[in-house]
């Protein structure tokens, strides 16, 4: 009999497909989704994924491999192969990253030769995290990271923009703090609706978007959980981003004072991933790579800190790594803009490198 991590695991997967499918069903067709487990297995060492901070408590996860079968019954035949291939079309038009904030790692095999059904493979992820200490399931931590640092992780805080969307004060656990050199002031708020985001809507910023100029003052949003500043020296950060602009979307961290942070920036005008840093003396571009970011679709960025190592990724490739000079200070963590306008952060996992 599978256990109860395993069972709810499944009834997720299920629900995850039901979301990622059009809402409306044509008058006379029912539509049945079958979830056909292969495989069900521990995520992590044993299960054990991380440590959630607030309520105080261990993560544990599962990884499935699943057939997903669609079925469609009743009607027309004509009208329900013509149905079929929009269900198919759905799923293949989705990108790895919209995948990936569904729990589906992999998604392959998509087949709608059937005129009454669609069929694929699927590897899924789902960690439950716990919103009381006594294991009450409040939302899905689906941002697990696969950790290549010497240092085990502690999960120090996340956030889902359709769960944030909900709350009666949605940036209770954010402080907006723009660079002083920056102009306008940063417009944060949370938007709900079909794409639920925190959104950053105004172009702050200070010093060229180009890359030959290091300064990039800028809106930045400090993350304080439950109004107390973190103060991390060794870190991962997961961002799933979308920006309509192609300017300058990103994090700073290692905050200590208005005029002393370091930050990463990446921009698509310019085709650039960069780490920076921010001092009283100046600007000084620390280390850049010659890539940009999709203005079409979502993305996930990690950002990595520890000891005089950073590096960045975007969807899962490594696009930059640098060395730093001296060890990184211990400091805040926040999302950062520079004259985007139209960024919007849709979910994010902070894991601190104990």
């Amino acid at each position: 009999m599978a256990d109860r991590v395993s069972a709810e695991a499944l009834a997720a997967l299920e629900n995850a497909v039901a979301n990622l499918l059009p809402v409306d069903v044509p008058a006379g067709l029912t539509r049945r989704i079958r979830v056909q487990p292969r495989d069900i297995r521990p995520l992590g060492l044993g299960a054990y994924v991380g440590r959630h901070v607030g309520p105080d408590a261990s993560l544990s996860g599962r990884r499935v491999s699943a057939r997903v079968d669609v079925d469609v019954s009743g009607g027309d035949d004509g009208i329900a192969q013509s149905y079929v291939g929009v269900l198919a079309g759905q799923v293949l038009a989705q990108t790895r990253s919209q995948f990936v904030q569904r729990g589906m790692q992999r998604v392959r095999g998509v087949s709608g030769d059937d005129r009454r059904a669609i069929a694929f493979d699927v590897d899924f992820e789902y960690v439950p995290v716990p919103a009381a200490s006594d294991g009450v399931i409040d939302h899905l931590a689906l941002a697990v990271y696969a950790n290549l640092t010497p240092y085990p992780t502690r999960l120090r805080a996340d956030f889902d923009a359709a769960a944030l969307a909900t709350l009666a004060a949605p940036l209770v656990d954010f402080t907006p703090a723009d660079d002083p050199q920056a102009a306008p002031p940063g417009a944060w708020s949370v938007i709900g609706g079909a794409a639920p985001a925190l959104r950053q809507s105004a172009a702050t910023g200070a010093g060229s978007t180009a890359l030959d100029d290091p300064q990039k003052a800028g809106a930045q949003l400090l993350w304080r959980p439950r109004g107390t500043p973190l103060a991390l020296a060794r870190f991962v950060a997961i961002l799933d981003v979308a920006s309509a602009s192609p300017d300058g979307i990103g994090l700073v961290f290692a905050r200590r004072a208005a005029d002393d942070y370091r930050f990463f920036l990446a921009s698509q005008r310019h085709r650039y991933h960069l780490f920076g840093r921010r001092s009283a003396a100046g600007w000084q571009t620390l280390a850049s790579a010659p890539f940009g970011f999709d203005t079409a679709a979502p993305q996930r960025f990690v950002i990595g800190v520890h000891d005089r190592a950073l590096f960045a990724q975007l969807d899962e490739r490594r696009t930059l790594g640098a060395t730093s000079d001296e060890p990184l200070p211990a400091g805040e963590i926040g999302l950062l803009t520079h004259a985007n306008d139209a960024a919007r952060f849709l979910a994010a996992r902070l894991m601190e490198l104990t």
